[in-house]
């Protein structure tokens, strides 16, 4: 049978402040847990890969391996018992919430919903596109109550737009849950009934059950922050860092931290939030706009949801007014479109040309334009070469698109 992909991701803090996600519910130990139920069966048929814990407080526990978990199981020990009970707790707190709005019990078809309260008074089904649309505010918070079970059919697809994060998307089921083949589901689940995941579907969250049976039956696989560039350039007083990623799952924020030099501590400068989820370029950016005189050193640091973080390779800025002037070009590797920046006197550079492995020039301009496009271009090497007052200089490009 062919292989497909089920991908599910710890996506939430172990400590969930209740002044900034309005009603959402406390979790408790269940935020530790990608997959849980408090009484029923726990299985799986393939070469399913886990990221999160996992287990079952009254149940049997089966399918690992073949399964692997990159985690912690928990069968009828201490911390399943404390999670059986907070599971519990969550259900009925959502419960107890009045509704904003009862809509029908189809979702989906494109469309678009904010942040509320929604119920739904039967059994309802995910078919088409759903997008759930933030407002711009990342604190907004989703909560669905469905007075029965909720399927999601084959090629269904959940979408985050307009700051939406996934931490702050919940549902109630009162009944089973069932994600279909090739599905993307998005949030986190606290149902009455059964969980079960489909072959080639996605959750991105967490699937928790007061009472019902847990079934897999496919490969799922949890992807990194792929970061593909990250540059910081001078310009007019300010600081510019830019950065560019292929892939992101469990990503809440990234910071950007500075320290002058023979100084051993990091200052915070701002936060730019994640997408949450992507597999396709994203390109981010912050600007300092009162950096220090001379050197300093600034990194980008990456939040995962669920609090891990990971530190990238530090820039350096020597911001002093015997600064060499010399072209910036951002996002490099880039699908096809690169970004100009000069740290110096702009006035030196006259003209800019890129060439491709055959030495064909592809671009050029006598003066400094903000972005070159590159788009028609195959992926590959490129060079780019400016003439900085009389003398050529000579940078590499990539274009992967």
């Amino acid at each position: 049978m062919k292989n497909k992909l089920l991908i599910i991701s710890m996506l939430f803090t172990l400590f969930i402040p209740k002044t900034n996600f309005g009603q959402a519910p406390t979790l408790g130990t269940t935020s530790g847990f990608t997959l849980f139920t408090a009484s029923g069966a726990f299985g799986n048929t393939g070469t399913t890969v886990i990221t999160g814990d996992i287990g079952t407080n009254v149940g049997a526990f089966t399918g690992f391996p073949p399964g692997t978990l990159n985690g912690t199981s928990h069968v009828a020990d201490s911390v399943s018992a404390l999670a059986a009970v907070d599971v519990d707790t969550a259900y009925n707190e959502l419960g107890a919430l009045t509704c904003d709005s009862t809509i029908g019990a189809t979702l989906g078809g494109g469309q678009s919903l904010f942040p509320k309260i929604y119920c739904i008074t039967s059994l309802a089904s995910l078919n088409g596109i759903l997008y759930l649309d933030g407002n711009g505010d990342t604190n907004s918070v989703f909560i669905f109550k469905i007075n029965g079970a909720l399927s999601a059919s084959t090629n269904s697809t959940i979408k985050l737009t307009n700051s939406t994060l996934l931490k702050n998307v919940y549902w109630q089921i009162n009944g089973a849950f069932t994600l279909g083949d090739s599905s993307i589901f998005v949030g986190t689940v606290i149902a009455n009934g059964a969980i079960s995941l489909l072959q080639g579907a996605t959750l991105y969250g967490r699937g928790l059950s007061i009472s019902g049976a847990i079934s897999l039956n496919t490969t799922i696989n949890s992807l990194p922050v792929e970061l593909v560039s990250c540059n910081a350039y001078l310009s007019n007083q300010n600081v510019f860092i830019k950065w560019s990623t292929t892939s992101e799952i469990n990503n809440d924020y990234y910071s950007i931290e500075r320290k002058v030099d023979n100084d051993i501590n990091w200052q915070l400068l701002g936060k730019v939030y994640s997408v949450g989820n992507s597999t396709t370029l994203r390109n981010y950016s912050f600007t300092d706009q009162n950096p220090n005189k001379g050197i300093s050193y600034y990194r980008l640091k990456q939040t995962d949801l669920n609090g891990n973080f990971k530190l990238f390779n530090i820039l350096v800025i020597n911001n002093s007014s015997e600064n060499l002037t010399e072209l910036s070009v951002y996002p490099n590797p880039s699908a096809g479109v690169f970004n100009f920046g000069v740290i110096g006197n702009q006035d030196q550079i006259h003209s800019i040309s890129i060439y491709n492995t055959l030495g064909k020039k592809v671009y050029a301009s006598e003066c400094i334009q903000p972005t070159a496009n590159l788009s028609a271009q195959p992926n590959g090497i490129y060079f780019l070469q400016y003439n900085l007052n009389g003398k050529m200089i000579t940078q590499k490009l990539q274009i992967n698109k």
